[in-house]
């Protein structure tokens, strides 16, 4: 087993991040902002639709996304899961060996899950197997050069050699190794070779309104003028990205 795969089967409580991943309203926030982006790709049109949660936790994100009619599955390594109700499961399981078989889902739902992986290219693999030719991933995760390292808010982290990350978390106190894997913006672009991307990156910070993240980027505010301003100028340190990802 990977360093990964030992850390998430007990995810929820690394980070301090319990409370965070347990908090309804929070997660409700970031449930809007999905399906905002699914709806916007007429996800919604069709009630009968099945999803699939990668990296779900307590599954609550998964609950406001699945629509009445609909059918919804979320997996996590994690000991700690959701209950489940008469329209979602959860299972506890290997997002690089997904126990459905092809084209069983209509949205795979990959939200800040990659970088957690010992493989991400076997992750994107069987995204790509499970999903309908006719479906979509919503897929969205952190750039190996943002500046401050979002699990760890350390500058740099994830700049560094590993052996250096490792020295960096241990004299910080943060922890022993640096075992996240995100992705620089091309390395990320040859992992999605088998898809159409759509970026919906700069849509959000076009359109908060439209995308449900006011609460984030104010629209009037200077956060979101600077947000522009960064990815416009320098998109290859912006801190992440929201792709929509289609069978190519």
């Amino acid at each position: 087993m990977g360093e990964l795969k030992e850390k998430a089967s007990d995810y929820s409580q690394a980070f301090g991040g319990a409370p965070a991943l347990a908090d309804e309203e929070g997660r409700a926030r970031k449930a809007a902002k999905i399906r905002a982006v699914l709806a916007a790709e007429r996800m919604y049109d069709r009630a009968d639709l099945r999803i699939l949660d990668i990296g779900c936790s307590f599954g609550i994100i998964l609950k406001f996304l699945t629509p009445a009619g609909g059918f919804g599955i979320g997996i996590d390594m994690d000991k700690h899961l959701g209950q489940p109700t008469p329209e979602v499961s959860f299972i506890r399981g290997d997002a690089e060996a997904l126990p459905f078989a092809a084209q069983s889902f209509d949205v795979v739902v990959c939200n800040h899950v990659y970088e957690h992986t010992d493989d991400a290219g076997r992750l994107l693999d069987e995204i790509h197997r499970v999903l309908k030719d006719s479906g979509v991933c919503y897929f969205a995760g952190p750039n190996k050069y943002d500046v401050i390292e979002p699990h760890y808010r350390l500058p740099f982290l994830s700049w560094l050699p590993r052996n250096l990350a490792d020295a960096y978390m241990r004299i910080t106190g943060k922890g022993t190794a640096y075992v996240e894997k995100p992705c620089s913006p091309p390395v990320l672009r040859r992992l999605l070779h088998k898809f159409e991307i759509i970026n919906y990156t700069e849509k959000i910070l076009r359109h908060p309104d439209r995308f449900a993240a006011t609460d984030m980027l104010p629209v009037a505010s200077l956060k979101r003028r600077f947000a522009i301003m960064v990815y416009k100028t320098a998109p290859f340190f912006f801190p992440g990205f929201v792709y929509i990802l289609r069978k190519a």
